[in-house]
């Protein structure tokens, strides 16, 4: 356990960097959604 003791620091860098990744994937991939599904259903 105090081997691994250290490197608990790291995994706050490695989360710190994915979530703002993972948050801003999730926001393109909605808005892209949202404006086919838009034009699909305005289209006739």
């Amino acid at each position: 356990m105090a081997r691994a003791l250290p490197l608990l620091s790291f995994g706050t860098l490695v989360t710190a960097a994915v979530v703002p990744l993972a948050a801003a994937l999730y926001l393109a991939t909605s808005t892209t959604w949202t404006a086919v599904e838009r034009a699909l259903l305005h289209r006739g």
